[in-house]
C-alpha cells in the first residue's frame, strides 16, 4: 500500500491539491483533513484536486470527493477533478461522476501499470508480428 500525499498550492482564486498515493477508506480522513485545512487558510472559488499522480482510489476516495463538491457547491464555489486516462479515469466514469462533477481528464499524465502486477485491461497488447521469412522452404505447396 502506497502513502497518501497531498501538496496544496494557491494562485489568485484557486486552490490546488494534488494527490499522490492511495486514496481509501484508511487514508481518505488526511484528504478531508488537507481540504478542510486548505479551505480554512485560503477560501478559494475555484478549487482542483489532481489526482494524476494516484495510483488507486475506492468508493470512500469517491465518497470524499463527492463531500467536498456539495460543500463547495454550496459555497457558491467550484470543483474540478482532474485525472489520469487509465484506471482511474474509468472509475470516475462507471460511478457516474462524470455527470455531476467537472472532471477533466489528462492526456499528459498516462495511467501507471496496476500495483499487482496484472494487466486489467486497460491496455491492449501489440498484435502478433507476422512469422520471419527465413527463405526456407517449409514443406507446403510450391508458390504460383
Amino acid at each position: 500500500m502506497r502513502e497518501l500525499h497531498v501538496d496544496v498550492r494557491y494562485d489568485d482564486d484557486r486552490t490546488t491539491l494534488r494527490v499522490r498515493g492511495e486514496l481509501d477508506i484508511a487514508s481518505m480522513p488526511g484528504l478531508e483533513h488537507s481540504a478542510a485545512q486548505a479551505e480554512a487558510e485560503h477560501p478559494s472559488r475555484r478549487v482542483t484536486v489532481d489526482l494524476t499522480e494516484l495510483d488507486f482510489i475506492d468508493s470512500c476516495g469517491l465518497n470524499a470527493l463527492t463531500r467536498m463538491h456539495r460543500r463547495l457547491l454550496r459555497g457558491g464555489r467550484s470543483l474540478t477533478v482532474i485525472v489520469p486516462q487509465g484506471r482511474i479515469d474509468k472509475v470516475f466514469q462507471y460511478s457516474g461522476l462524470k455527470q455531476c462533477m467537472d472532471i477533466q481528464v489528462s492526456a499528459t499524465a498516462p495511467d501507471r501499470p496496476s500495483l499487482c502486477g496484472h494487466d486489467h485491461g486497460d491496455s491492449h497488447p501489440p498484435p502478433p508480428a507476422a512469422p520471419a521469412d527465413d527463405g526456407s522452404d517449409d514443406g507446403g505447396p510450391p508458390a504460383a
